[in-house]
């Protein structure tokens, strides 16, 4: 570990921790449908505090606040605070970044990396809530937010990254060429995966504009093509981590913390492809679509932490 003020480490973990829960609270937002719960931003029909009844609206609000698409949906106050809560998450992150820039411009001669990532995660976050905005003001327009959840993935990688820089301990690397590729593809392929997964994601919301509880079960057979190859996508994953997990478990010579990586790795996938399952046979029920993107996240998170570990031949590795 590297000579830095322990509050510095708890920092950059809190840091990493956030970047998880803004991720979880934008899932929450969407399986809820609260995207347009606050058709404005920054602010939230005009307040920097949103209303809790519609009494407290312009009676005019639906077209006053009108999006591209036209008029809003009727107040709903649950979905407003959904939203809210969500932003004041990406707030609080953006400000544990901004902390984390000033106090390693300490470090700027001694770790210049640690400047470096900083402002990068700090800049990407900015992007991601300019990003935000744009899927606010477009209504929730398609690819915008796939783009969305890839920037996510991106920020989470490079905060990631900085954690593991400050962690890693004086250990040569146990992951030979060959496996090094394999785990590379394996979260290259799970990156396509989540955002498979994000575009079913947008076709459901789609057709949940014209669809009622009572037919939200044949939501997924209208989805097309996407879903079909985001259910064989799943396999392949699954498929590529087994491959990985035979032939780590079988060599004595890796370190246990790569068998403990791989085995959380089919633990979580295994959650996940479960998850997915659940929303086809259950009609896709609201509280799963966050529990199958957080294990999704997780799991990117793993392969993310297995790849760094695995690093170059003389690459240092993540300590257990």
């Amino acid at each position: 570990m590297m000579n830095l003020p322990s509050s510095f480490i708890r920092l950059a973990k809190t840091t990493l921790v956030f970047v998880y829960m803004v991720i979880i609270a934008g899932s929450v937002v969407r399986a809820t449908g609260s995207g347009m719960g606050c058709p404005d931003w920054p602010r939230c029909f005009g307040q920097w505090i949103p209303p809790t009844d519609v009494k407290q609206l312009p009676a005019n609000y639906r077209s006053y606040f009108k999006v591209q698409q036209g008029e809003i949906e009727t107040f709903n106050a649950a979905k407003t605070w959904t939203e809210y809560a969500n932003r004041w998450v990406g707030v609080l992150l953006g400000l544990f970044m901004l902390a984390q820039l000033i106090v390693s411009v300490r470090f700027r001669k001694t770790h210049p990396f640690l400047l470096r990532f900083s402002l990068a995660t700090l800049l990407l976050t900015g992007m991601e809530g300019v990003l935000g905005a744009i899927v606010v003001y477009s209504n929730l327009k398609t690819g915008v937010i796939t783009l969305h959840m890839f920037l996510s993935l991106l920020i989470l990688a490079t905060q990631a990254l900085l954690v593991f820089k400050i962690l890693r301990p004086a250990m040569p690397s146990d992951i030979n060429p060959l496996l090094r590729k394999g785990i590379r593809l394996a979260l290259l392929f799970t990156v396509i995966q989540i955002l498979l997964g994000t575009q079913v994601r947008e076709g459901v919301d789609e057709l949940m504009k014209n669809f009622d509880e009572g037919t939200r079960w044949d939501i997924l057979n209208h989805v097309g093509y996407r879903f079909l190859v985001h259910g064989v996508f799943a396999w392949v994953v699954l498929g590529l981590n087994i491959l990985l997990l035979i032939f780590i478990i079988r060599n004595k010579s890796f370190y246990a913390v790569s068998k403990r990586l791989i085995w959380m790795m089919m633990g979580v996938l295994l959650l996940e492809i479960s998850a997915g399952a659940s929303l086809k046979l259950f009609a896709l029920p609201a509280w799963i679509q966050p529990v199958h993107l957080l294990l999704a996240t997780i799991l990117f998170g793993l392969q993310w932490a297995l790849v760094l570990r695995a690093g170059n031949k003389n690459q240092t590795i993540l300590s257990a």
